[in-house]
């Protein structure tokens, strides 16, 4: 896998296109390019996606029984060299906006009734990418909540989580993220188009 193939998938959980964690994603991506690999920001609430509905062991031979803005975020997952999910903390965990998605994500590794008549998951992919956590809130609050449903997320789509880049502020000014941690943001950037994919 050439460096010009690789690609970077975020998704943003933020509705502020001038948030910090949009600022953050921006400058991870900015990152990514200069290493000459593929950057994708998504910006989750510009997606019309229906919620899921737990719908059961072999639902489809595909992804979802839906089709909408999920069938492109599906194909961008599977081709993905590394993962990033970005969210402001919402009541303790992720965005809405992020966490529809996640949900949605349920059939990367669906429940399926196998040969012998018993149910398992069965991942669609290996775990070879790498993911990254971009989260910001306020320092009065944990961030651990929506870390531990970004790290499950990231098993369920295949990936392995690597690092936490978190803005813990204390102010209520969009996008007042400081310049060494987009800095930081970019660093990483860089390294996720840099760096193998992981061994399953």
């Amino acid at each position: 896998m050439t460096r010009a193939t690789r690609l970077v998938l975020a998704l943003n959980g933020s509705p502020a296109a001038d948030g910090s964690v949009s600022r953050m994603l921006d400058a991870l991506g900015e990152g990514v390019r200069a290493e000459g690999a593929t950057f994708e920001h998504v910006r989750c609430i510009e997606l019309q996606v229906r919620d899921c509905i737990a719908c059961g062991p072999d639902a489809t031979s595909g992804y979802c029984i839906f089709h909408d803005d999920m069938d492109r975020v599906y194909a961008s997952l599977e081709r993905a060299h590394a993962v990033v999910a970005g969210s402001p903390v919402w009541f303790d965990t992720v965005s809405s906006p992020l966490k529809r998605v996640i949900d949605r994500c349920n059939c990367v590794t669906p429940l399926v009734t196998l040969p012998d008549g018993t149910e398992d998951l069965v991942p669609k992919w290996a775990r070879t990418r790498r993911g990254v956590f971009v989260v910001a809130g306020s320092a009065e609050h944990t961030t651990d909540l929506a870390e531990r449903t970004v790290r499950g997320w990231f098993k369920w789509v295949g990936a392995k989580w690597e690092e936490t880049l978190a803005w813990r502020h204390t102010d209520n000014v969009r996008g007042s993220v400081p310049a060494e941690l987009l800095d930081r943001a970019r660093a990483i950037g860089r390294r996720l188009a840099t760096s193998d994919p992981l061994e399953p």
